[in-house]
């Protein structure tokens, strides 16, 4: 048999040229893939701490209205006449300690451990706004309609949440025009 030493070097260098182009090519299309890969998962990562973070202004904002609730209803009579139903409003503000300060938040005040949240309250009666007890035939006795208006925000996402809740306390000289 006779080589033709030609033949051989001809097809040996074809074929690794080839090789060497589809392994670039499929290097190529692997590195595509990833990049895409790892832009979807760095937008889902902001989409789920956006999500996250409207969340906690959320409950920041029920937190408030809860707390402002509780209060309104532990406020006696005279309380209520000077703090609310004079037109005023009482304005409070949630602390880290679960507790409602009395005023409205600093700059410095949040609600967090982490230092996010900043949430208050603000319960107010408009004058003469009053409803008949419900069930009652007395129009003596009627509801003060009170609102809890809970506002609670995070600066560094800028995302802020406004939550009102109607409230209705029992008196006897709530007349309506």
């Amino acid at each position: 048999m006779v080589f033709d030493m030609r033949s051989l070097l001809n097809n040996g260098i074809g074929q690794r040229g080839s090789a060497l182009v589809v392994a670039l090519f499929i290097l190529l299309m692997v590195s595509v893939l990833g990049i895409s890969a790892m832009r979807t998962s760095i937008y889902s990562a902001k989409v789920a701490t956006g999500v996250q973070a409207d969340t906690m202004t959320f409950d920041a904002a029920e937190s408030a209205v809860s707390k402002s609730f509780t209060h309104l209803g532990e406020l006696t009579e005279q309380e209520l006449s000077l703090g609310v139903l004079n037109g005023e409003s009482l304005t409070s503000c949630l602390k880290s300690n679960g507790e409602l300060g009395v005023g409205g938040c600093g700059d410095s005040d949040r609600m967090d451990s982490r230092g996010l949240l900043q949430a208050e309250s603000y319960i107010v009666h408009v004058k003469n706004n009053c409803r008949m007890v419900s069930g009652s035939d007395v129009e003596l006795y009627r509801d003060y309609v009170i609102d809890i208006l809970a506002q609670s925000k995070m600066d560094s996402y800028q995302i802020e949440n406004n939550h009102l809740q109607e409230a209705l306390k029992i008196g006897l000289d709530c007349i309506q025009l």
